[in-house]
């Protein structure tokens, strides 16, 4: 049989296949290298891309990473989303949100927080990067907060206090996934940390919602 004639690629898949393969070459490239030696013609060269297409999709380095990390989150959302389709029932209650605070977990063990500390660290000191991020991460954590309320139970997603509790919740996954970095926990330790926390969490809503009817009387 004759081999089916190949339908050619619109300009818009071409471009949106370049965006693409930037993205992945800036990631490649913080992760290997750092922020430091994340040039715009590395990730050019890394993409083998040229100077025009870099420009025409990120006119500045800045607005090139912090694009990275919203690419990397939006994987990151289709496969949490995937995951949930494991998650127990909603009646499991308990088993449930230990589920749902262990997705939560793994956000911060891979390759999308890498990345984010590699600019955080570099923005403090980024004038260009630093109001670009912090407008960035204020969606993400927007994005996170929507998605964590679809996958916890009823009881938990209805909670007056999850709001606060989420923010609690990812400050303490921050700063724990920063000390895995560093130390790598050869002995479990966040391991352990990770499952009291589990079990503290319910404590955490109910605080976060007396917190939160004390400022509002």
């Amino acid at each position: 049989m004759p081999e089916a004639a190949r339908v050619p690629r619109t300009q818009q898949q071409r471009r949106d296949e370049t965006r693409r393969a930037l993205l992945d070459a800036a990631v490649e490239s913080l992760i290997e290298v750092g922020f430091a030696r994340t040039t715009t013609l590395e990730v050019q060269r890394r993409a083998n891309a040229s100077r025009g297409a870099l420009l025409h999709h990120f006119p500045s380095k800045s607005e090139l990473l912090v694009a990275a990390i919203d690419h990397l989150a939006e994987m990151r959302a289709r496969e949490l989303k995937m995951l949930a389709a494991q998650l127990p029932d909603e009646r499991a209650g308990r088993a449930r949100t230990d589920a749902v605070l262990e997705l939560l977990w793994q956000c911060f063990t891979g390759t999308f927080f890498q990345v984010s500390m590699e600019l955080r660290t570099a923005a403090r000191t980024d004038p260009e990067l630093r109001p670009v991020l912090v407008t960035a991460e204020r969606a993400l954590r927007d994005r996170i907060f929507a998605q964590a309320k679809t996958l916890f139970g009823k009881d938990v997603s209805e909670h007056p206090g999850l709001e606060r509790a989420l923010d609690f919740t990812l400050q303490f996954m921050i700063g724990a996934a920063m000390t895995a970095v560093l130390h790598k926990d050869d002995g479990g330790r966040l391991r352990e940390l990770m499952d009291d926390f589990k079990t503290l969490f319910p404590t955490v809503l109910t605080n976060a919602t007396t917190k939160r009817r004390k400022v509002t009387k």
